[in-house]
């Protein structure tokens, strides 16, 4: 009962900073800033790592180490996590290149972006989370 109560606030706890990134990746992402798109993206990208290094600190409740990452690809597997990442860059850059292009229509520009950012960052941070939990579920499995 204790440790369904525990995982209930990690997740919590998680949920929380996925919204709270979430909200400052789409208020980011709709501030206009011509010619300094690439610069806000990597602003965003720091957010999402920061967010997810958080939720790992979380579960763990501790920092996350290399040898810790590459546990989790052993259970995540890498193969997944690779083409997350490469994945995430792309959306990134198309989200820089659909800025540009819309700078023209101000509060369009605004809206589409803003949604755009916080959307991805939300599902990043959920997709993280999903990948946290399983490799606490196993680690929790191995001391049993």
């Amino acid at each position: 009962m204790d440790d369904e109560r525990n995982l209930e606030k990690m997740r919590y706890d998680s949920f929380l900073k996925i919204t709270r990134t979430m909200g400052g990746a789409a208020l980011s992402g709709a501030a206009p800033t011509p010619t300094l798109e690439l610069a806000k993206q990597l602003g965003i990208s720091i957010a999402d790592a920061w967010m997810c290094f958080d939720i790992y600190k979380t579960y763990f409740d501790k920092n996350l180490s290399k040898q810790d990452l590459a546990k989790m690809l052993q259970t995540t597997g890498v193969v997944v996590l690779g083409g997350g990442i490469a994945g995430y860059v792309g959306i990134r850059l198309a989200q820089a290149l659909l800025s540009e292009i819309l700078e023209q229509l101000p509060i369009a520009n605004s809206i589409i972006t803003g949604i755009a950012f916080g959307s991805s960052t939300f599902i990043i941070g959920l997709a993280w989370l999903a990948i946290v939990e399983q490799s606490y579920f196993a680690q929790s499995a191995d001391e049993i």
